[in-house]
Order: C-alpha cells, then sequence, then structure tokens
C-alpha cells in the first residue's frame, strides 16, 4: 500500500537531490550540479521498469558537464530479493542500450556513469548481495575476471544509526518517522519534517508527504479532508498521529489478531482509493476525480491501485488518466 505513496515522494527533486547529497553520494555531492536534477521516463531505461510501482530514474550533471545516471528501486517487499544485484546489472545495460542508440557513445567516445541505488523499509535486515560479482561462483580465479561486476548503493532506512542522518534532510526526515515507535518521537519527527516542508516551498511534496503519512499510518478518515494549506494539514495531522500512537501498543502493530489485519487491509484500500481520488481533484479538477472514483469502485487488487496512482503522476490531461483506467473499474495494465 506504501508504494504509490513512496512514488510521490521520490518524484519530487528535493528528494532526490536530499537522497544524493545526504547519502548516495555523501562526501562527493558538491561535485554534482542540483540544479541539472531531471526526472527520465521509467521506459528510458526498460518496459519493466515501467510497470513496476516503485522504480524512478534521474539523470543530473556533473559541474564538469558531464552526465551521471541514477536509477532507483524502491524495495517494499517483505522479503529481501536476492537477485537485485542482477536486476540491477540488467537495467544497467538496458538504460546503456538507450544512451549508446541516442548516439552519446559515438559522440564523446564513453559512456556515462551510472549510481545504482536501492532503497529499502522493510523489518528484515537487507541480506543480499550489492556486488554483482558476489552472485557469481566462478569455481576458479581465471575466470573471476571475466565476470559481470557492478555495486550497488543500499539505504537500509531501518538500520541507519540516527547519528548518521543528516540533519535539513527530508529523507533524514522520512527515515526518523519510519522508525518512530513512541508518540514523543514522532511529535518531534513531525515537527522537524513540517519546518523543512514549510523551508522548501513545495506544496506538492508537502501533498506527497500528506499521501504518505495517511497511508502508511492508517489515519485518513481522521486527518481533514477539506482544501487548506497543506501544512496546516501535517500540524493538525501530527497531533491525531500522536493521539493514534498512544492508543496503539507496539503488540498491536507487530502482531495483530488476524480479523483485526483484515479489517485493517480492508480499510487501507477504502483509504488508498480515497487517496488517489482526492490526489486527481488536486492535479485535475473535482469532476474527473468523480469519475475516477466510479471507475475504481470496488478495486481491491493493490498491483492495480498503484498503476492508477503512477498514471496519476504520469498523465498530463483527466482525459488520459480516465482513459487509461477505463471504465469497468479494473485498471488497463
Amino acid at each position: 500500500m506504501h508504494d504509490s505513496a513512496y512514488k510521490l515522494l521520490f518524484s519530487r527533486p528535493r528528494m532526490v537531490r536530499d537522497l544524493l547529497d545526504g547519502f548516495a553520494a555523501r562526501g562527493w555531492g558538491a561535485a554534482l550540479d542540483f540544479d541539472t536534477l531531471a526526472p527520465l521516463p521509467a521506459n528510458f531505461v526498460s518496459e519493466d521498469l515501467e510497470q513496476r510501482h516503485g522504480d524512478l530514474a534521474w539523470r543530473i550533471r556533473f559541474r564538469d558537464d558531464r552526465w551521471l545516471y541514477l536509477v532507483l528501486l524502491l524495495e517494499f517487499q517483505a522479503t529481501v530479493d536476492p537477485a537485485m544485484a542482477a536486476r540491477m546489472l540488467a537495467y544497467t545495460a538496458l538504460l546503456y542500450q538507450r544512451v549508446i542508440a541516442d548516439g552519446v557513445l559515438r559522440e564523446h567516445g564513453t559512456l556515462p556513469p551510472v549510481l545504482p541505488v536501492v532503497l529499502y523499509n522493510g523489518r528484515r535486515r537487507w541480506t543480499a548481495p550489492v556486488e554483482m560479482m558476489d552472485l557469481v561462483t566462478t569455481g576458479s580465479e581465471m575466470l573471476a575476471p571475466y565476470q559481470p561486476s557492478q555495486r550497488y548503493y543500499l539505504l537500509d532506512g531501518a538500520r541507519v544509526v540516527d547519528a548518521d542522518l543528516p540533519e535539513n534532510n527530508l529523507v533524514s526526515a522520512l527515515i526518523g518517522l519510519e522508525k518512530t515507535r513512541d508518540a514523543a518521537g514522532l511529535g518531534e519527527a513531525l515537527h522537524a519534517l513540517s519546518d523543512l516542508l514549510r523551508e522548501a516551498g513545495d506544496a506538492a511534496l508537502t501533498q506527497a508527504f500528506m499521501a504518505w503519512l495517511q497511508q502508511g499510518v492508517r489515519i485518513a478518515g481522521r486527518l481533514p479532508a477539506d482544501h487548506r494549506e497543506p501544512l496546516a494539514q501535517l500540524q493538525e495531522g501530527r497531533t491525531m498521529l500522536e493521539e493514534t500512537v498512544r492508543e496503539w501498543t507496539r503488540e498491536w502493530l507487530e502482531q495483530g489478531r488476524a480479523q483485526g489485519m483484515e479489517q485493517g487491509i480492508e480499510k487501507g484500500r477504502e483509504e488508498e482509493r480515497a487517496l488517489l481520488c482526492r490526489q486527481t481533484a488536486r492535479k485535475f479538477d473535482a469532476a474527473a476525480a468523480e469519475k475516477l472514483a466510479a471507475a475504481i469502485a470496488g478495486v481491491t487488487d493493490p498491483n492495480r491501485l498503484a498503476r492508477v496512482g503512477d498514471w496519476i503522476i504520469e498523465c498530463a490531461t483527466a482525459a488520459e488518466l480516465l482513459a487509461r483506467v477505463g471504465g469497468d473499474g479494473r485498471p488497463r495494465r
């Protein structure tokens, strides 16, 4: 259920900038010209990347005018993907094929570097190899030089030590909120987030964080549904989040009874459909949101709902969005 909200977050340049400057490019981010940071269509890399709900591609110039390509995979599954290094290698190869087809190699004689990044928020520690060569059994030292080699940068949010989280960084704020387990810590983390969002002055980014809060903590029914300024909603949401955490015990969160979990999942689906309609109204208009609500009423498949979230981001007009969704309540693949 987090997929579409996370993609909204990392579809904003400020989030990608903070991911690079504070984490993946920490120590050498000054070599990058962040004013040139721009998203690429997911199918620039591959059709498979376009179909996944949490994967994004960006590019940015170095200050010496070279380009750097960023492939960002957002992992929300409960189990660790042991083949991640191979997946990243495949995406990189496909990206290079596209760049070569565009004439970059012919013009410059070399290919631009790629920075593969995996952002993981699972409870289990990430145990998959981050180096492709570690997936390959050569059986001989003589064969080792001929094996593919690529390392990806892993940000395992739950395992980041608080002291290593850079200040004034929205990715740090996101990780801090995910790690919070008590009301006091939650209030502090939300206060820091609201200050950063106010300074950023990006209404779309603020709305994306509201979407993440609504989905992640499942309090959408208790947050304001009107069209007030988003930061005001965030402040009110903070108080309600604190109350919610006081009501929930840690045992309920981690071990909830089967019946309660089932009801929570269904409630989450209702909230996600409502969130998609609010996002549609915000980007297009109320009429489009009303039509979308009719089209997705009763849809419970999380993958289909996530695709609708992707389309809201990708589509330039309400007509295009509704054409993709279709009128039968089953989003087209």
